[in-house]
């Protein structure tokens, strides 16, 4: 018989949202490779019944939690409780899942693994003041039976807090289903995938097109993805006369992302903050070198045989203009399935499957 799991996140995709928290969506198809998965996404601050429905191939029960509704919570808990105890192992994802399976603990001790990609548990600051006074709540995680964080530096933080509960890293799922192409387009074509926000600082990106194009008349951008900073990403674009050089994609579907590197030279992001930065490692699945700031703990994976990485203390537009002149020279001659091949090895359906089956086999 099978093992059954029970995977349970307040982050997880659906009709309506499909591009909430995909990596939450692939932990669940690698699991489902050696295990049953069920999934049980817990909706905080939302109202309504308790709907069962089936996405991305998983039975997976929506469950409202508000405060605001005391006996629906009462309810959505209880159907929580029943969930986890259904399975012989509970998967949890995203740390406020921590808290809300903590509630039911008492009445499912079911063997618990939980799995971290927020940036909130490494860096608490760069969510915001609230959350750094209350990240003392990060205590909660060595309630868990084993833990994985998605990059080596969010792991070491998490240890900090987990008391004697066994860590390890537990990387995001980078699946590419697309051959790896023969060759990359010529001339610096920059590629972008993140939401419109500031911590993905979009605003520098376009003063960065706007540099290059000086010396480089050819550059284009396409930014792939969406947020409340369009507008005036939209102006900053027209001030600087890009309009036929930055594209503003929107957000594609999922399956469609890896299409997108396929048009790039370079894949350019100068965000703030990032932990895994799954777009970084799909591009470099696709053979396509990056440049970024040194904002994170992808820079185990993305180092000087793939990226160029520029300090966090230098994210200029000088800085990011010469790392991107830097890593389309250096990498012009270097075929793709160079950079490709390692990264769908080490992150693959195939490695992580392998990964969480080990985890439960202890259990």
């Amino acid at each position: 018989m099978r093992r059954r799991v029970a995977v349970v996140s307040t982050w997880f995709p659906s009709a309506a949202t499909p591009t909430q928290a995909p990596f939450n969506l692939e932990h669940a198809q690698a699991i489902a490779d050696t295990s049953v998965v069920a999934v049980t996404h817990l909706q905080l601050g939302a109202s309504g019944p308790i709907r069962s429905e089936e996405y991305g191939g998983f039975p997976v029960t929506r469950i409202p939690l508000s405060p605001r509704h005391p006996l629906r919570a009462i309810r959505g808990l209880r159907a929580l409780q029943r969930n986890a105890t259904d399975a012989d192992v509970v998967q949890s994802m995203a740390f406020s899942t921590v808290l809300a399976l903590i509630l039911v603990r008492p009445w499912t001790r079911r063997p618990w693994v939980h799995a971290e990609h927020w940036n909130g548990v490494s860096r608490p600051r760069s969510v915001g003041a609230l959350w750094t006074a209350f990240s003392w709540l990060r205590h909660a995680l060595r309630f868990t039976d084993h833990l994985g964080g998605d990059t080596s530096e969010l792991t070491e933080v998490m240890r900090r807090f987990a008391g004697r509960t066994p860590t390890e890293v537990i990387p995001c799922v980078v699946e590419n289903p697309r051959p790896v192409p023969e060759s990359r387009p010529e001339g610096i074509h920059l590629v972008a995938m993140g939401a419109l926000v500031p911590r993905k600082n979009p605003l520098l990106a376009v003063d960065v097109v706007s540099a290059l194009r000086a010396t480089h008349p050819g550059v284009t951008m396409r930014w792939v993805g969406d947020g409340p900073l369009r507008a005036e990403v939209e102006r900053r674009i027209a001030e600087r006369g890009l309009e036929d050089a930055f594209t503003l994609v929107g957000n594609v579907e999922p399956t469609e992302r890896f299409a997108e590197y396929e048009h790039a030279s370079v894949y350019f992001l100068p965000s703030l903050q990032e932990n895994f930065f799954t777009s970084a490692a799909e591009a470099l699945s696709t053979g396509v070198p990056v440049v970024a700031g040194a904002v994170g703990g992808f820079t185990e994976f993305a180092d000087a045989a793939n990226s160029v990485i520029v300090p966090r203390d230098r994210m200029t537009v000088d800085a990011f203009v010469a790392a991107i002149e830097k890593a389309y020279e250096t990498f012009a001659d270097v075929a793709p399935e160079t950079i490709a091949l390692p990264i769908r090895r080490r992150f693959g359906f195939e490695a992580l499957s392998a990964q969480f089956d080990r985890i439960y086999s202890q259990y």
